[in-house]
């Protein structure tokens, strides 16, 4: 070896041995020179001083503070005079169109009554710093003026003339139910079509395991059927999208009694108990993806790249898909022909669970007519800030959404009203500097 390549050996040894001592030496410093014996951290700055662990005398008072009679007033007064959501509230979707409704929504659900009053509300207790933000998100709706078009069921005989037709709305059960732009029962996301079959049959939870049951112990194949699945166990978009990748035309989701009301002796459904009553359809989105649709992973600014509806990114469902209560279910059930289905796939209702096929009538058949479609509109996001004094780019955040399905009282609107109080105690504790 040459004596210069020899020095630039010994030079690079040397370079790594002081970077070593180097990074040894700031480890030393900073473990026992910043830290003290106590393990308090010492932040230098304008003023030097020094941030104590988290005082767990303040979690006691947010929780002391709490007033249960302000989150019921949250939950229950005039939208007009406070962000009220269950009085009158019945939203179309699953995020809040704020800007630019047209009836039948809620003229109330505008920036000045929403968005708007949950920002004015943070500002006035005591928040450093609130925003709204917008976003342009791809929405679901459904038809609501044109009974001929809106979402509903039928069953025809073999002369075609309709033998039964499921309700547009839910009974009202109770006075208080009996508000006007109460949106009908829809899956948000659902392909809108008008299909029909001579067959109808029953997959249990539509889950993969009951459809490979299906196609081992039974010879139904349901490709070119409408398939009735009972709600449970798994998300709805995923019983959608396991019926449209075995070719059904489109699918029917109903609440069964065994897993949303309690058949037990003495007992009652709404509005006598808690227990859903048979009316009961549970509205909800069936999109499979997070976020908007046409931008998936990115937020739906003004400006963003969208994918059109017909992109398979979007995840956006291929079939027609329509909710209904556990009496529609009994009574479509009635109609179905074929063998009992194992006691595993039984639920609460009082009738005999067939795998179904043909209907018992020859020749006679059902249809789904779905008139769901989506568009886009301007949604926002509210948001209220408290800043840290220790390191204030790191969050922590507390949150939920604003609009509801029908009224709201559970979902979201009790979580709401529970944000807002804390939000008012944090609040006061940030004008006492604590």
């Amino acid at each position: 070896m040459s004596p210069r390549a020899q020095n630039t050996r010994r030079f690079l040894l040397l370079a790594v041995v002081a970077a070593i001592v180097g990074l040894v030496i700031g480890l030393l410093i900073g473990r026992f020179g910043i830290r003290s014996d106590n393990d308090d951290y010492r932040i230098t700055g304008i003023s030097e001083t020094f941030v104590q662990d988290a005082d767990p005398t303040i979690s006691e008072e947010i929780m002391d503070n709490i007033n249960s009679d302000n989150i019921r007033q949250y939950l229950s007064a005039v939208p007009a005079t406070s962000l009220a959501y269950t009085a009158k509230i019945s939203t179309l979707s699953y995020q809040i169109p704020i800007a630019k409704l047209k009836p039948p929504f809620p003229s109330f659900l505008s920036k000045s009554h929403a968005a708007k009053d949950l920002q004015e509300f943070w500002r006035s207790v005591g928040l450093d710093e609130t925003f709204i933000t917008p976003y342009d998100v791809l929405l679901s709706y459904p038809e609501t003026k044109d009974e001929s078009k809106m979402n509903r069921i039928f069953v025809y005989d073999s002369a075609g003339q309709v033998v039964w037709k499921s309700a547009l709305y839910e009974p009202i059960l109770d006075p208080s139910e009996n508000k006007s732009n109460v949106v009908p029962p829809f899956n948000a996301y659902s392909a809108p079509g008008d299909v029909n079959s001579t067959d109808l049959v029953y997959v249990n939870y539509g889950r993969v395991e009951d459809y490979r049951w299906l196609a081992q112990n039974t010879d139904i194949n349901i490709t070119g059927k409408i398939v009735l699945a009972r709600y449970g166990k798994i998300f709805r978009g995923d019983k959608a999208r396991q019926a449209e990748i075995r070719g059904a035309k489109g699918i029917i989701l109903y609440s069964d009694p065994e897993e949303y009301a309690d058949n037990s002796e003495n007992t009652d459904v709404y509005p006598h108990d808690w227990f859903l009553p048979e009316s009961g359809t549970q509205r909800g989105s069936i999109y499979l993806g997070i976020g908007d649709p046409l931008t998936p992973g990115y937020p739906a600014t003004e400006t963003a790249y969208r994918l059109n509806e017909s992109d398979p990114n979007t995840m956006l469902p291929k079939i027609p898909c329509h909710p209904i209560g556990y009496g529609v279910a009994k009574t479509l059930m009635s109609y179905m022909s074929g063998d009992q289905v194992p006691a595993s796939w039984r639920g609460g209702l009082n009738i005999t669970y067939r795998f179904g096929g043909p209907l018992k009538q020859s020749g006679w058949k059902i249809r789904i007519r779905i008139s769901t479609a989506n568009t886009r509109r301007k949604t926002y996001n509210v948001f209220g800030v408290i800043r840290g004094s220790v390191e204030p780019d790191r969050y922590v955040l507390l949150g939920n959404h604003l609009d509801a399905w029908v009224f709201g009282a559970i979902d979201p609107s009790s979580g709401t009203a529970v944000m807002k109080e804390v939000s008012r105690v944090m609040g006061n504790l940030v004008r006492s500097s604590k």
